[in-house]
């Protein structure tokens, strides 16, 4: 995979090509420092007979951008300059990978120190994605140390903002792997599921998709909204709900959803077997790499 970077200057509303292997951040940059910064990783897909490029949720993707960026009151970003930001990636990735037909940008948006400033960069889909994707994942429940709703009440916490603060993220995932599982499932301290660290979670219970409400304690996914988009077309009700671990590993199926891996299985929770649709999760992954 290509190491394509490009930082980017909100003050002069500059894009310039840079080398990821290169020192690039101060280490007093409040987003290295402080974790004071937000950013979206998107999906690339390339089709391979018209070579049509589709960002997958493009749109959708820079929406929460905005509002991450307003919950930490970062100046609003500029749609075009970003824009601009993730062409260049894309450009500089099929210039030196002419076959790529699959990759992602991750984009950051940092308060910098004495003004913010921003930077994107490729990632690959890597083995472990591409298996998930066929195979499922397994997960085990952790408790997030909130009760469900605490956003409205303490929106200083930014539950609802996609920041880079990820050190519960990266823990999560390491205490489970500890434990034999490849994935987590947060939930609220009064038994509200939640979200994967990286992930939203939607089951099946017959013909309607459920979710967790954003507004319980989690960030609003991009990719769920978008399978919720397509849920009529799959003869499917789409709803959001207040869901219990008895309800997920009582669904009909089970997923966690997100931009890169797109729709995986969740096969297992806390060693309870859960049922798959294979079928529907060829389906959700079809919608999904669509765009």
């Amino acid at each position: 995979m290509t190491d394509a970077l490009v930082l980017i200057d909100p003050s002069t509303s500059t894009v310039e090509p840079a080398d990821l292997r290169a020192p690039q951040l101060p280490v007093d940059d409040l987003s290295a420092h402080r974790g004071d910064g937000i950013f979206e990783t998107v999906l690339v897909r390339v089709d391979e007979s018209s070579d049509e490029v589709v960002v997958v949720s493009r749109e959708r993707h820079f929406a929460r951008f905005r509002s991450s960026a307003a919950a930490l009151d970062l100046p609003d970003p500029d749609p075009e300059l970003w824009d601009r930001a993730l062409d260049a990636v894309i450009a500089e990735v099929r210039a030196a990978r002419p076959g790529s037909t699959e990759f992602g940008i991750r984009y950051t948006y940092s308060r910098g120190l004495d003004a913010p400033r921003g930077w994107a960069f490729s990632v690959p889909v890597g083995d472990s994605v591409l298996r998930a994707r066929q195979e499922g994942v397994t997960a085990v429940s952790l408790d997030r140390g909130y009760d469900a709703y605490l956003g409205s009440k303490a929106p200083w916490l930014l539950i609802g903002a996609k920041t880079i603060s990820y050190a519960i993220n990266q823990a999560a995932g390491r205490y489970a792997a500890e434990r034999g599982a490849d994935d987590s499932l947060f939930v609220s301290h009064d038994g509200v599921v939640l979200e994967g660290p990286t992930s939203n979670l939607i089951i099946r219970r017959g013909d309607r998709l459920l979710t967790p409400d954003p507004a319980a304690g989690l960030l609003w996914g991009t990719t769920q909204r978008l399978i919720f988009d397509h849920a009529e077309a799959l003869g499917l009700d789409a709803e959001y709900a207040d869901l219990r671990l008895g309800d997920v590993v009582d669904a009909d199926g089970a997923w966690f959803v997100s931009s890169m891996r797109t729709a995986v299985a969740l096969t297992c929770l806390d060693g309870n077997p859960i049922n798959h649709d294979d079928e529907l999760t060829q389906q959700l992954q079809n919608v999904i790499t669509r765009g």
